[in-house]
């Protein structure tokens, strides 16, 4: 059998980024509750986002 992952992709935020970041998905969250629709996967979303730990060293990589 062959499974295929998805990518990861890693997002650099500042810590006020990943508030505004997370409260626009408890909104987006509490939305889909209001419509009677399923809101699972937001909530999977938030939690990563609150679980997030900080990056340490300088490799960064930064696209205009």
């Amino acid at each position: 059998m062959s499974y295929h992952k998805e990518p990861v992709v890693v997002i650099k935020v500042t810590d006020i980024e990943r508030r505004i970041i997370i409260n626009a998905l408890t909104e987006l969250r509490n939305h889909q509750i209001r419509q009677n629709k399923n809101y699972d996967f937001i909530e999977t979303i938030i939690g990563k986002a609150a679980c997030a730990s900080p990056v340490k060293g300088r490799l960064t990589y930064e696209e205009r």
